[in-house]
């Protein structure tokens, strides 16, 4: 016989949020009814209302939930390096294979993400500003620093392009390459894999920043760094 698990309350609304993830990517907000995100659930309706009062509720705490599994981790010791040019690879390299990683596998961390950062973006853009909150505040600055480290140390030139501007555009251009890989026949073929894909966009991000190609290939070693941002 087999036996069925009994799951707590928090437990139960918890197996509730990360299920109705997919629905959300997938169809939005306003494209999915209640009784959809039961049956992704496994729930009946009348148990999702008593978890959550109402369709915005659930869709809000699926939000928090994905925010808040970001790699934390990670984060905090990329931030606890010195400004340097060595530094500004391993940050580069961390949020660009972060980001790319969904298009080698539909089960890809950030696959969902993805797919509600885009639709946020066609939206209200709420899911989107909590999401890049963090890169806001702790990414950017870093960038920003280690920057100005490459550049006192002549590893990078100065300028045009502004420390924090390239943070972005780094990010954005992450993004954007994404949004042509995540169907399952892509929108443009880069005739390359995944990861070489993810290594030839850090190499034109570091460029672009004005980081000299001499200190990328002393200190840019995909595999290694791989290592230290999981």
């Amino acid at each position: 016989m087999k036996t069925t698990i009994k799951l707590s309350g928090e437990e139960r609304r918890a197996a509730i949020v990360k299920a109705v993830r997919r629905v959300f990517a997938d169809k939005g907000f306003d494209g999915t009814t209640t009784r959809e995100l039961a049956e992704a659930a496994g729930v009946s309706e009348a148990l999702l209302f008593k978890h959550f009062p109402n369709k915005e509720a659930l869709f809000a705490a699926m939000q928090e939930s994905c925010c808040d599994e970001q790699s934390a981790g990670a984060v905090e010791r990329l931030n606890a390096l010195e400004p340097s040019a060595s530094t500004l690879v391993l940050l580069v390299h961390f949020l660009v294979s972060r980001v790319l990683t969904g298009c080698a596998s539909d089960e890809g961390g950030q696959t969902i993400p993805n797919r509600l950062m885009l639709r946020s973006l066609a939206e209200d853009g709420e899911f989107a500003r909590t999401w890049l909150r963090q890169l806001a505040s702790c990414w950017i600055p870093k960038v920003e620093e280690s920057l100005r480290a490459a550049v006192a140390a002549g590893d990078a030139a100065d300028g045009p392009v502004l420390p924090g501007l390239g943070g972005w555009f780094t990010h954005h251009l992450a993004a954007m390459l994404t949004t042509h890989l995540m169907h399952d026949k892509p929108v443009v073929d880069y005739g390359v894999p995944c990861e070489r894909l993810i290594e030839q966009t850090v190499w034109f991000a570091l460029r672009g920043m004005g980081l000299k190609e001499q200190a990328i290939r002393r200190h840019y070693n995909p595999k290694a760094l791989a290592l230290f941002t999981r």
